[in-house]
């Protein structure tokens, strides 16, 4: 799934600074605040991603241990496994039924496009049938 302009919405607490960009006009020692966090700035994945998580963790999932964009939650029929990549989620499990109700809990919060079934990540094709995953 990737997020929709995810970088785009201004937080509350987000407060960016820069320095005037060269051609800019202004006193020695003036800074320009950004009214809306920008996607391409260094910050701005520290303002997106608590917003994100904690929705996650109130939906009832737990931070992996192992790294803090992965996020587990159990259910009925085993787990769901949420990989956060900037603005793209991947999400697995064998409960079908729990992945479409986390995902109409994500459209309710953010703008969300479904990608389907997982085929490319970071430049490495996914191609899978019931008993084998193969990684390119």
């Amino acid at each position: 799934m990737d997020v929709k302009n995810a970088f785009f919405n201004k937080y509350p607490h987000d407060e960016v600074y820069m320095i005037p960009p060269p051609g800019v006009s202004h006193k020695s020692g003036e800074i320009c605040k950004f009214q809306k966090v920008f996607y391409g700035l260094k910050q701005t994945p520290r303002a997106w991603f608590p917003k994100f998580s904690t929705l996650i963790v109130s939906l009832g999932f737990v931070v992996s241990h192992h790294d803090s964009a992965l996020f587990v939650r159990k259910t009925n029929v085993g787990r769901i496994l949420l990989s956060l990549y900037v603005d793209d989620i991947i999400i697995t499990s064998d409960d079908f039924d729990e992945i479409a109700s986390l995902k109409t809990a994500l459209y309710h919060h953010f703008v969300m496009k479904d990608l389907g079934v997982l085929c490319y990540l970071l430049a490495i094709e996914e191609a899978s049938s019931t008993k084998v995953y193969l990684l390119s």
